[in-house]
Formats: C-alpha cells, sequence, structure tokens
C-alpha cells in the first residue's frame, strides 16, 4: 500500500481503516466507489476495499442507496449481536421490508410492512426493542420518473410524518407516531428510556431548507411525539458513540466547523469543505477539501477546540463525502 504524507503525529492507538463511498462516474446507474485511509501504528496509506455484489458490499455501513431496483435505507448495526439492520423500499410502492443481515452483509430474514405511501427512506435507527421507521413527508413521484429526472422524488408538505417503533421480537407492526412535515436524512441514535423510545436525527422541515438536528421524544404510553430542535448542522453528522444505548456525544459539521454539540468547535476558516466525520473511541477524523487538496483530519473528540492533531495529505483530490465509516483492524474487512 502507498504510503502517505503526515503532517503533526497520528496517535499510536488509532488502528483502522477510514472509508467513505464517493461518487464514480464509471460506475453506471451505481456510480460509486469506496476509497480510504488505512490508520496503524502512526502511519497512513492507501486503502482500496474489493467489489462486492451482496446487498451491502464489501461495508455494510456504506450500502448504496439503490441496488437491484430497491432502495435501501443506510443500514445500522446491533453492537450487541454484530447483525445489520436496514429498510429496503421499492420506488413508487408503499410496501417496506425490514431486513437483517449478518456482519459480514449475508440476509438473514425480512419482513414486510406498509407505509403511508412510497415514502422515500434513507436511514435506520435500532434499539434493543425497536427498528426506528421514517415515514416522511417526501414521496416517489411517477411523473419526475418519466421525464428522467436524477432525483425522482418529490416533496408533500400535505403528508402526515411519522415515527414507527416496528418490534423486533415479534411480528407486529409498527407503532406510529405522527410528526411534523418533514424529511430525514440521516439518524444519529435512538435510546429506550423506560416507556420513552428516543430519537436523534437529522431532518428538513422544507425542501430548502436548513437540516437541523432534532430531538423526538416518543411516549409509548400516550402514543405522542415530543419535537425539541437543538442544532444546526449539515448533512455530516456523525453517529454517536453509544448507538443504541443513550449516547454522550454527537459531533457534526456546519459550514467550514466540526462540532461537538453542547460545547465545542474548530473552524477550518473559509474555502474549506468537510465531509462527514468518523467516530474512533476518543478520536474523531474528518474528510476535508481545501480547493484542489483532499486531506484527511484526525482531532482528539474531547479537544476539538485545539484543532487537528494530525493530517493525512492525500495525493489526490477526492470528492467530500457524506457517507463514511470508521472500522477498527480487528474488524473483518475483505
Amino acid at each position: 500500500m502507498e504510503a502517505l504524507l503526515v503532517e503533526g503525529s497520528l496517535p499510536a492507538n488509532l488502528r483502522g481503516r477510514f472509508l467513505q463511498s464517493v461518487p464514480h462516474p464509471a460506475h453506471g446507474a451505481d456510480p460509486v466507489s469506496i476509497t480510504g485511509v488505512r490508520l496503524s501504528d502512526g502511519t497512513a496509506a492507501w486503502h482500496r476495499a474489493r467489489t462486492d455484489h451482496s446487498l451491502l458490499g464489501t461495508v455494510p455501513s456504506l450500502a448504496p442507496a439503490v441496488r437491484d431496483g430497491l432502495r435501501i435505507a443506510r443500514p445500522v448495526q446491533d453492537p450487541r449481536t454484530g447483525e445489520w439492520h436496514t429498510i429496503a423500499t421499492r420506488p413508487g410502492s408503499p410496501l417496506a421490508e425490514h431486513v437483517t443481515m449478518s456482519a459480514s452483509g449475508s440476509v438473514r430474514r425480512g419482513r414486510c410492512f406498509v407505509l403511508s405511501g412510497p415514502t422515500r427512506i434513507d436511514t435506520v435507527a435500532l434499539t434493543p426493542d425497536h427498528v426506528v421507521v421514517f415515514d416522511v413527508s417526501v414521496v416517489h413521484d411517477r411523473a419526475a420518473e418519466l421525464i428522467g429526472l436524477r432525483t425522482p422524488f418529490a416533496w408533500r408538505s400535505s403528508k402526515q410524518a411519522r415515527i414507527g417503533l416496528l418490534p423486533r421480537r415479534s411480528r407486529g407492526n409498527p407503532l406510529w407516531f405522527p410528526v411534523s412535515p418533514c424529511f430525514v436524512p440521516d439518524a444519529v441514535n435512538a435510546f429506550e428510556d423506560g416507556q420513552e423510545v428516543v430519537v436523534d436525527a437529522l431532518r428538513q422541515t422544507s425542501p430548502t431548507g436548513p437540516r437541523e438536528l432534532t430531538r423526538w421524544t416518543l411516549d409509548l404510553g400516550t402514543g405522542e411525539a415530543d419535537e425539541v430542535f437543538l442544532t444546526y448542522a449539515d448533512s455530516a453528522i456523525a453517529r454517536a458513540d453509544e448507538h443504541g444505548r443513550g449516547h454522550h456525544e454527537t459531533y457534526g459539521t456546519v459550514g467550514t466547523t466540526v462540532f461537538r454539540y453542547g460545547d465545542a468547535a474548530y473552524s477550518f476558516g473559509a474555502d474549506h469543505r468537510l465531509g462527514q466525520p468518523a467516530l474512533a473511541d476518543e478520536w474523531l477524523v474528518i474528510p476535508v477539501r481545501h480547493g484542489a487538496s483532499s486531506d484527511l483530519a484526525v482531532f482528539d473528540a474531547t479537544d476539538l477546540a485545539a484543532g487537528p492533531r494530525s493530517v493525512v495529505r492525500l495525493p489526490v483530490t477526492v470528492p467530500v463525502a457524506t457517507r463514511t465509516a470508521w472500522q477498527p483492524l480487528a474488524y473483518p474487512i475483505r
């Protein structure tokens, strides 16, 4: 593997692969490829993931949004069992399928349920007892598809958005909670707190509106959802550090700034573009683009204001990715 230039000092205990799904025009109908950087023992090198034609591919958390005519929500992994969970939909149909896969991505089981329409579902969240489903106000638009629009979906403000809790241990249907009209591009986390389920996610309340980090508290007793705005964030937000459990920190980017929700931020300055951060234990890894230069910045997650501890210089220009993942070297990657 090609060694990469590092400015500063990479943490010796940062051992894994930072991977990102980026556009690749040579790939036709599924124009993405996975590229990455291997960090180990204070050094950095290129990593190229092998191609796979299974449902999830070689890197489950970076599964393609569309495969074999199905739209696949970004999968989430159960930290206890290693299984992956996603929601698959077919454009134009109100039917959805909860798909459960092994740690390697092979399908183990699936079950269907009905949405309120041909909803676009981009993300899913998980608790020990529930799969969290986002039945939102963006739907498949047949007319847009017929005229060849790249994204055949339309905003329907009149469509009631709702969040569903699909039971994991029974064959029941989702318990639905009405929420304000919105689109949810990415979930951060969900966890159970007694008779309540707390869901943190990015949402948009209009087609061109800003993305808001939002917390919904779903009351299983009353069937009502409490909705609280937390902060603004771009589409690039790190998954929580305690997925499926009450998390401690949430990290994201807005404009040229990386932040930890509540108390810390660092700005890269003008003309920088930031991709989705990935949390690697006590380190935060962020793809950065400045003009024609592409870098990988490594922060101490507990001290963002101090700036990057190290920067890996990439020899080629890489598009800023909003779908990234960190996988420790101990994790079996083919």
